[in-house]
């Protein structure tokens, strides 16, 4: 909300994100978490699911419980995050490779710190270049309020769990073997390192560094913000994004000819693949419906 630094890293935020992206993904196995990184007031990630449905109860409930931890940890009372999560598919293996990039190199593009490995708040690098296991703390409120109000002695620590975050090779490192897929990523972090030492030199600015990141007022509200319109797709060229979207708009048309075909009480509507079905009981009363996706 407002760009403010709510998600700015330290110790306690940190196992707090990665224990709702744990308890998310024991939720929801089916969904592949390919990389994240969380920023101080925005987090990026990729991932992929079996279905719409999936994903999005993956992101709600990331999301949700993201702004509910956070939001009591520094007490913040109003709305959590400024919109809905953006989604924007990746077209091609080698779109792919260059999210992954952008996803890795958060933290030094902004100037904020020299190499990826020195962002002190979350992010995949570690995981990605050696191995090593995401673990964080899931606190299981709903058990402990019961039980608080049922007059029993209990505290919060009692009802965490640890859970651990599992990471999934992107589609075109899969046949790669695990020392293969870490020195790919290491070799794109020292590009990034190289790349930001670069431009530092060029452009005169200093990396702000990992101390002062973590001493940053988590309600400090920047003066401006940055906003740009989000992209149809990552694709490799113009031409693969103007036919996705040419795509995209062929199936909202054929999803709102649905609808209507639907309100006007006609039987066996087909729903274009991939779409969420319309809710049946804001539907006409007295109107026999039969709804199957394509």
């Amino acid at each position: 909300m407002q760009s403010r630094f709510l998600l700015r890293p330290s110790r306690k935020v940190n196992d707090l994100i990665l224990g709702v992206f744990g308890r998310a993904q024991s939720l929801y196995p089916d969904v592949r978490l390919y990389g994240f990184h969380v920023a101080a007031n925005h987090m990026h990630s990729g991932l992929a699911a079996k279905d719409v449905q999936q994903k999005s109860a993956f992101m709600n409930f990331v999301n949700g419980n993201i702004a509910r931890e956070i939001g009591k940890l520094h007490d913040w009372r109003e709305g959590f995050w400024g919109r809905r999560y953006t989604e924007i598919a990746i077209d091609d293996d080698q779109s792919f490779i260059r999210r992954m990039r952008y996803i890795l190199s958060h933290g030094c593009k902004e100037f904020l710190v020299r190499r990826p490995q020195d962002w002190p708040g979350i992010h995949c690098v570690d995981a990605l270049t050696k191995g090593e296991v995401l673990k964080g703390t899931w606190f299981n409120r709903s058990a402990f309020y019961k039980d608080e109000q049922r007059g029993k002695d209990c505290q919060l620590g009692d009802y965490s769990e640890v859970y651990e975050v599992k990471l999934t090779p992107i589609p075109c490192l899969e046949g790669l073997s695990v020392k293969e897929q870490q020195a790919f990523y290491r070799k794109m972090c020292a590009d990034i390192q190289e790349d930001t030492r670069r431009r530092c030199i060029d452009r005169g600015y200093p990396v702000l560094g990992a101390r002062a990141i973590k001493k940053e007022n988590p309600h400090f509200r920047p003066s401006k913000t940055k906003k740009s319109p989000a992209p149809w797709c990552h694709a490799k060229n113009m031409k693969r994004v103007k036919q996705f979207k040419r795509e995209y708009k062929n199936f909202v048309a054929r999803y709102r000819e649905a609808v209507s075909n639907l309100l006007l009480g006609k039987k066996d509507v087909e729903f274009p693949e991939g779409c969420f079905l319309p809710s049946l009981n804001r539907m006409p009363v007295g109107r026999v419906l039969s709804v199957a996706p394509g």
